[in-house]
């Protein structure tokens, strides 16, 4: 007879996460990335994708013969997976896991895609190796560098992102392409790029990458409605904060876009039962015109103007509207 906590007859256990101990603030580092969050990405997978359901006490450093870690970052920029051949061809070539890139590392590659496919420039590792050096830092996590003396060959992808490294979650191995030949473990060695030679046609390449339109070799976020967003700023509105609160696009996810407004705000439409008050404000000192009180201030222009409308629904029928409002705030 089975005891509930049995397994049953034939039935096959998925290998457990362990974590490497290569994180060492761990309680600071677990996952964030929650089931809801991931339903938002599940597109940018195959159909038949299997997650790993959230749990907080995971780090991204655990393994698992069965279960392997993404990072939230590339597919919130604008990545599907399986990754293009640029994206693809670099991790063969460093061997590190893909939960060990930095945010950078992925808006840099994300970039190099982009003009690869829009400006015709055949680049490959060669080319990036020519143009980056990738190094270390902390917890065996990578990051690429310019090389000393050299401006930055792709521009606006330095940027702080909040909580990424809590941003990850798991995707079973045999229900995506090439999961079972994806890392099991961190890289924790050196990365030489020594072999990889620089040819004329290459030395071209690199040439005509460099003359490029700065703009052209920024990091830009690509979303739905074909509006491109520079990471380098974008005004979010958010409660509880002033509205001077700038952010960068790059520090937070596409369903966060759905909040990105607009600096200039458009002033109110006019209702065509309401008319802007004429009449004098008695007060102290000199007298000014309504309008031209509010004039620099459109909410609460706007909310004054609706406590007028309301004012003239509720005054009694036949009573002025604009006397019966002079009277309520004389």
């Amino acid at each position: 007879m089975l005891l509930r906590n049995s397994p049953h007859k034939g039935s096959k256990k998925d290998s457990p996460l362990k974590s490497q101990g290569i994180i060492k603030d761990s309680p600071m580092e677990r996952c964030c990335f929650t089931d809801i969050q991931i339903d938002k990405i599940r597109h940018c997978f195959p159909a038949n994708v299997v997650f790993k359901p959230f749990d907080p006490t995971a780090l991204s450093d655990f393994v698992s013969d069965t279960w392997v870690a993404f990072p939230a970052t590339p597919f919130l920029i604008g990545y599907s997976y399986p990754f293009p051949t640029f994206t693809q061809s670099f991790f063969s070539l460093a061997g590190i896991s893909y939960i060990q890139a930095m945010p950078m590392i992925w808006r840099v590659l994300y970039t190099f895609e982009r003009i690869i496919e829009q400006e015709g420039i055949d680049l490959g590792m060669s080319e990036l190796a020519e143009l980056y050096d990738l190094t270390t830092f902390g917890s065996h996590r990578y990051l690429l560098k310019r090389k000393a003396g050299e401006d930055h060959p792709i521009f606006k992808v330095t940027k702080n992102d909040t909580n990424w490294k809590r941003r990850f979650f798991f995707v079973k191995r045999d229900s995506i392409p090439d999961g079972k030949d994806l890392p099991k473990e961190w890289a924790t060695h050196a990365i030489s790029v020594a072999h990889l030679k620089l040819t004329p046609a290459a030395k071209e390449r690199v040439l005509a990458f460099k003359k490029l339109n700065p703009e052209v070799r920024s990091f830009q976020i690509i979303i739905q409605d074909s509006q491109e967003i520079s990471s380098a700023s974008a005004t979010m509105s958010s409660a509880g904060k002033s509205a001077r609160s700038v952010k960068s696009a790059s520090k937070f996810g596409i369903s966060d876009l759905a909040n990105v407004t607009s600096s200039k705000k458009k002033a109110p439409a006019a209702s065509p039962s309401v008319s802007a008050p004429k009449a004098s404000i008695r007060g102290k000192g000199k007298k000014r015109k309504a309008s031209d009180e509010l004039q620099g201030f459109p909410l609460l222009r706007q909310q004054f103007l609706d406590y007028v409308n309301e004012v003239r629904i509720t005054a009694p029928v036949g009573y002025p509207p604009i006397i019966f409002y002079v009277s309520c705030f004389s």
